[in-house]
């Protein structure tokens, strides 16, 4: 496959087949469901409140916040909120095809799906690191921090979500992303709430079969995703059908990722795999490292002093 400036990601925009009503009960949409949370130098936003005015979402590679958290993006941009999304990578690796596979045509053609992707969900605050895909956890951390302290001074989010430490699939990248943003937070953290990606223990049970057959969590340490029961999760998206038809078609757009997924595990299955989006907050031995003195706290951080 060749992909030159002449392609465009409407050309391989493929329209995806949406289950009938009537093949697919969905829940209906609620913005948050009551949990027990550990608060230990978070900040608390009781879950009858309205969605996050600003929302800052951190991820490493495009689609990654697609999958996770689509539904909560345009639920923000609904309400008259702002959303900003900054990727660390391009996504450049994330091709079999040798020809492509780390090319800088290739590059620019998964942030260019990355932006379309957001367009279906009217968000247009985008930030590119640009980080090598692949290469996150040999990346200056002070400087990809100062990067990410940067876009919460400028967007000063009510909320930041990102992966939690095992990020999600135990890609190297996602975790680092983790620990970076975890620390950018924790630099700029008053008034904001740091919620991580998660599944509940009901979704690993419900797709565990599937997962295991594609081999989604190779990568991970334990060979399986860190879970939560749904006590412990802080923040739910469970989406109307008419939310999960908007996501799918963001993960459409992303076609040169989700094309071949959606094909192998079905329509159906995929169109309705992450019709709930959950996040946690951190508990507080992963913020323990965040809590060590520092010489200088700046203006805009607390002094625990």
């Amino acid at each position: 496959m060749t992909i030159t400036e002449s392609d465009t990601i409407n050309e391989v925009h493929r329209s995806a087949v949406v289950p009938s009503t009537t093949d697919l009960m969905v829940p209906p949409s609620v913005p948050g469901t009551a949990g027990r949370r550990e608060l230990v130098g978070n900040v608390a936003i009781p879950l009858s409140r309205a969605l996050p005015r600003r929302l800052l979402g951190v991820w490493a590679h495009p689609d990654d916040e697609a999958y996770l958290s689509a539904g909560l993006m345009g639920r923000v941009i609904d309400s008259g909120g702002q959303v900003k999304v900054v990727t660390a990578t391009r996504g450049e690796l994330g091709s079999e095809d040798p020809e492509l596979a780390g090319s800088e045509a290739f590059a620019a053609y998964r942030e260019a799906e990355l932006r379309s992707s957001l367009g279906e969900l009217g968000v247009t605050d985008v930030r590119v690191l640009g980080l090598p895909d692949g290469g996150c956890v040999a990346t200056e951390s002070e400087m990809a921090v100062a990067a990410l302290i940067g876009c919460i001074d400028e967007l000063r989010p009510d909320a930041i979500v990102t992966f939690g430490p095992d990020g999600i699939t135990g890609h190297p990248d996602h975790a680092q992303v983790s620990a970076w943003t975890t620390s950018a937070w924790w630099a700029r953290r008053t008034g904001t709430e740091l919620l991580y990606a998660t599944m509940t223990s009901d979704f690993a049970r419900e797709y565990g079969a599937m997962h295991d057959e594609l081999g989604l969590f190779a990568e991970h340490r334990h060979g399986r995703p860190a879970t939560v029961p749904q006590a412990g999760v802080a923040l739910e998206c469970s989406l109307n059908r008419t939310e999960l038809v908007r996501k799918r078609a963001a993960l459409a757009r992303h076609g040169s990722q989700t094309d071949g997924l959606a094909q192998a595990v079905g329509e159906q299955t995929y169109f309705s795999w992450w019709r709930r989006e959950t996040f946690r907050t951190p508990t507080a031995s992963e913020l323990a490292g965040q809590m060590a003195p520092r010489a200088d706290t700046g203006p805009d951080q607390r002094d625990d002093s």
